[in-house]
């Protein structure tokens, strides 16, 4: 079954699903302006504009959808060059230098302006839209295969995802050591059982006048600072488990309804699981940055606890930052892979994509498994 099979107009399908979610964006920060009117909470505003940003770019990313798409049907043919070749193969690719690229670029302008960070922004979007118009036609066949020692015979996406996943170990690692380090010296809870919180009536002595605090002892100062951290752990998880049945789905050569009632209405079809299953991690993958922002506005704002507050405050929002912006990025390429699914575009010969994208989402999802209880609960 070719990608598009089950939309006549993939144009028409992507964008008419792309200005609903535009739509849906500004209804979002409506909803969440009158909120925070009523109620006076900053979380429900925070948590509105955040929404309302993510929701409106994956409607744009939707507009996009349709152009990609339509350039690769018309550009198609029959399937093959002049020389022979099958331009529904993947081939190699500059678009992981691009994302590269800006990746880098997006960093540095954290340090230096946000005119380089948007400029770093625009050539990610650039790279993942050109990696998108690449792979959309992708049929699974002649996948390009390592010829080197220790990968020979593995998949050359595959290849390069591990090295990419080996470089993001050594990026977490530092963080996560540094924090350990500076931890063990510091004179914190570790070390000092004391009235760190300045609560009334305890009957904990005053902190030294050495101590540190950490974010740990604003996020568990109460269930409601708590409470965002932990259905970011339980949705991230969970999505690691919705990327896998959207693979086992697609994978399958025969795909069997369940029996179940309520599972066969999310799953009534191989096109409708991927696409839904892929939807759902897309959702708690948005929630999970919705909450992250409520939080960093609670602790910025509500306790004074910044980047530029205390070494504690840097090493906290640089880690927990970097590992929002990866979930970003897994947010970009996770619209491509929902509108492919939705053009019914993943079968079990191309499923393979899917694979290689949920080995990067795992990885996310394992980084927060040591970022939570080291930063947020200790």
């Amino acid at each position: 079954m070719s990608a598009n099979s089950h939309q006549e107009s993939p144009w028409m399908g992507s964008v008419g699903i792309g200005m609903l979610l535009l739509g849906l964006a500004g209804g979002i920060l409506a909803l969440s302006f009158i909120g925070y009117s009523v109620t006076h909470s900053h979380a429900i505003w925070t948590g509105g504009r955040v929404a309302t940003i993510l929701v409106g770019f994956y409607g744009l990313m939707g507009v996009l959808a349709g152009l990609v798409n339509s350039s690769v049907e018309a550009g198609n043919g029959d399937g093959h060059d002049d020389h022979g070749h099958d331009e529904h193969a993947h081939h190699g690719s500059f678009s992981p230098f691009i994302v590269g690229v800006g990746i880098l670029t997006f960093l540095y302008g954290f340090v230096e302006s946000y005119a380089i960070l948007v400029i770093g922004l625009l050539v990610i979007l650039l790279g993942a839209v050109n990696w998108w118009r690449e792979d959309y036609p992708n049929d699974g066949k002649q996948e390009i295969k390592s010829l080197g020692q220790p990968y020979k015979g593995q998949d050359v996406r595959k290849v390069g995802l591990w090295v990419l996943l080996m470089s993001e170990i050594l990026i977490f690692g530092s963080f996560f050591s540094s924090y350990l380090r500076m931890r063990m010296g510091w004179s914190t809870h570790w070390n000092e059982d004391c009235n760190s919180m300045l609560e009334t009536g305890s009957e904990l002595p005053v902190c030294s006048e050495s101590y540190v605090i950490v974010a740990s002892e604003y996020v568990t100062h109460s269930f409601w600072t708590l409470l965002p951290g932990a259905i970011n752990t339980f949705a991230l998880i969970l999505s690691s488990y919705t990327v896998v049945l959207a693979l086992k789905s697609a994978k399958a050569h025969e795909f069997v309804p369940s029996k179940n009632k309520w599972i066969r209405m999310w799953m009534p079809d191989r096109r409708r699981a991927v696409r839904n299953n892929l939807l759902a991690t897309l959702a708690l993958g948005t929630l999970f940055l919705i909450l992250k922002l409520i939080e960093w506005e609670h602790l910025i704002y509500g306790e004074d606890f910044t980047v530029k507050s205390s070494l504690a405050g840097s090493i906290f929002y640089v880690s927990t930052g970097a590992h929002g912006f990866h979930v970003f990025v897994g947010l970009i390429f996770l619209c491509y892979f929902c509108f492919k699914a939705h053009n019914d575009g993943w079968q079990p010969e191309n499923s393979q994509s899917i694979e290689y994208f949920g080995l990067y989402w795992h990885f996310v999802d394992l980084a927060w498994v040591a970022i939570f209880p080291a930063f947020y609960l200790y």
